[in-house]
């Protein structure tokens, strides 16, 4: 279950539509702030907190950790609490590392995301929003905290999880990704303060395996 949330995290794939009504003006210049914001950001690091909610048995598993992100796909997630897991992200290759099996699960970068967002990680969507995804306010629009809620559909998918990312309006900074499925399972990611163009290298994105650690191979 972790796996399959966080990997709709890093997508942001699609997302429910809302009949709350428009505010086509403000969320068009929210939209061209962030594109803005992102556009000027190469490398990202910030801590993260994961909670993922399990609707049919009642359970809520809750994790954290750091996250890099440099364009144009690279990434890397290391979870510090409850696991030691790690995934990382070259641009061409995915490794997930489970500390508990001692296991990992590697693939193409390209098989896991849909279409037009294989090349993609969460700084270069959201400097390309509005070509990836429609975007409509979210429900209530803003959160307790003041931020900006917005819900994504990707464009010419017809099926899709629902999206909603919490944007700072006096920043443009991401601050959380909201993930649900259709069986009521929810995904919080929640960022903290980023540090973003660290100059952070490319071999940083290089995937060590563990000693001892088994691999398995997906297409």
């Amino acid at each position: 279950m972790r796996k399959i949330a966080l990997a709709a995290v890093l997508l942001t794939v699609s997302i429910l539509f809302t009949t709350h009504p428009a505010r086509t003006q403000d969320t068009a210049a929210i939209v061209s702030g962030i594109q803005k914001k992102y556009a000027s950001i190469n490398d990202l690091k910030s801590p993260f907190t994961q909670e993922t909610r399990i609707k049919d048995l009642g359970e809520k598993i809750s994790s954290s950790g750091k996250v890099w992100f440099k364009k144009p796909g690279m990434m890397k997630w290391q979870y510090e609490e409850p696991w030691k897991d790690t995934i990382v992200s070259d641009g061409k290759k995915i490794w997930y590392f489970d500390s508990q099996e001692n296991q990992v699960a590697e693939t193409e970068f390209d098989s896991v995301w849909a279409d037009s967002l294989g090349s993609y990680t969460v700084i270069s969507i959201l400097e390309d929003l509005d070509r990836l995804f429609d975007v409509r306010p979210g429900v209530g629009s803003t959160d307790g905290r003041g931020n900006v809620l917005l819900d994504l559909k990707q464009k010419n998918q017809e099926q899709s999880k629902q999206v909603t990312i919490a944007v700072d309006p006096k920043t443009y900074m991401l601050r959380e990704i909201i993930i649900g499925d259709i069986f009521g399972n929810t995904t919080v990611i929640k960022l903290g303060t980023a540090e973003v163009n660290l100059g952070i290298p490319d071999s940083f994105f290089a995937f060590k395996k563990p000693e001892g650690a088994g691999t398995v191979t997906f297409p």
